[in-house]
């Protein structure tokens, strides 16, 4: 079982914003009519969940965890993944939080975070 103490804070720098909109990009026309939203939304989240992404493979490398970037499926298939630990698949599943205020929030207190709303496979 996980508790607040198991939550990385990853440093966000600009270019995770500027790698998250060369891949929102490239992936449009693939994945564009696959969500909900309005155009603005599903933007933003597209870009947000390619910027963890990397900010995952920046933290393993600067840790020296030992992690391969597998050749993703094709973007028009749901179960892609792109990072595997260990030999094993990782999909990192990313839920943007953009209000000031929760971000102060979760940053004082992770803890926060265990009463969040998560996908499981």
């Amino acid at each position: 079982m996980i508790d607040g103490t198991d939550f990385l804070s990853l440093p966000y720098t600009r270019d995770l914003t500027e790698g998250g909109i060369a891949y929102a990009l490239r992936s449009l026309p693939y994945s564009f009519h696959r969500t909900k939203g309005s155009v603005y939304d599903r933007l933003r989240r597209l870009v947000a969940s390619a910027a963890v992404d990397l900010a995952l493979r920046r933290y393993l490398s600067e840790q020296t965890i030992p992690f391969e970037v597998k050749n993703a499926l094709p973007f028009t298939e749901r179960d892609r993944y792109d990072v595997t630990l260990g030999g094993r698949r990782c999909e990192v599943k990313s839920f943007l939080i953009s209000s000031r205020e929760q971000i102060l929030q979760i940053q004082r207190n992770p803890k926060l975070l265990l009463n969040a709303p998560a996908l499981v496979a």
